[in-house]
């Protein structure tokens, strides 16, 4: 895959977001369906709320919302059907008992790596039936595009 310094002109820059949105539709897909076969099913937000929460144990409410982009009227419905699911527990803060954190059960943490194990096989299959050399260069262009996103939501503030 070669790579030009040059910007791209303006067409086969709108052809390239194009089809990077089609590739990101699919790839959003493939990553709810492989909430399927994991039981209990959390809905897709409970999904990101208890991602959210297995990455920075503890954060409150309010935190968690703000991070998975949803209301707290949303973030609290999500987080006590997953608190009655098992899933969820709220504890005291370790800092000031006057706040309530937010910490994976151990079924909890249990159906996340279900879920993602899923998911990364999933996505596997899917790479399976590129060529090797795509494949490598595809990571190559997917930590690329990372640094990239990562700029423009900084940038967006």
């Amino acid at each position: 895959m070669q790579r030009h310094s040059a910007e791209p002109p303006s067409e086969t820059l709108r052809e390239a977001a194009e089809q990077l949105a089609v590739a990101g539709e699919a790839l959003a897909a493939l990553m709810r369906d492989a909430a399927a076969p994991v039981e209990p099913r959390p809905s897709p937000h409970g999904l990101k709320v208890m991602s959210v929460v297995s990455r920075c144990p503890g954060r409150n409410l309010t935190a968690v919302a703000a991070a998975v982009g949803i209301g707290l009227p949303r973030a609290s419905r999500v987080c006590a059907a997953l608190e009655a699911a098992g899933l969820l527990l709220r504890r005291p803060a370790v800092d000031d008992r006057r706040e309530i954190g937010l910490q994976l059960s151990p079924d909890g943490r249990a159906l996340l790596e279900r879920f993602r194990a899923t998911r990364v096989d999933r996505m596997a299959a899917v790479l399976r039936r590129m060529p090797a050399q795509e494949r490598c260069e595809l990571v190559s262009v997917l930590g690329e595009l990372a640094v990239a996103v990562a700029a423009v939501s900084s940038e967006r503030g």
